[in-house]
């Protein structure tokens, strides 16, 4: 729900900076890092439980870099990969 929500203000702010001159990119740009490390802080650290064998250095901070910064489209794999895990 935390996803979804972050994701359904995204889009209307994405909307709004595209297609108006009065709302400030800034704001957008501002808002998709803290909600990229809010689901980063307490999403990513309830679902994904890290192996000691494989959690490294190395692709711990790539896993944790990529849904920060790209978090509308990585966590909508994780959770679709999570879903299809659970159902099937």
């Amino acid at each position: 729900m935390i996803y979804l929500s972050f994701l359904g203000v995204w889009l209307l702010m994405f909307k709004l900076a595209a297609s108006t001159t009065w709302f400030p990119n800034d704001v957008l740009i501002i808002f998709h890092l803290v909600a990229g490390f809010i689901l980063n802080r307490w999403v990513l650290r309830a679902l994904v439980e890290w192996h000691p064998h494989h959690a490294t250095l190395n692709a711990v901070v790539k896993a944790k870099l990529l849904t920060f910064l790209c978090w509308p489209l990585s966590y909508a794999g994780l959770l679709g990969r999570l879903f299809l895990n659970k159902v099937l």
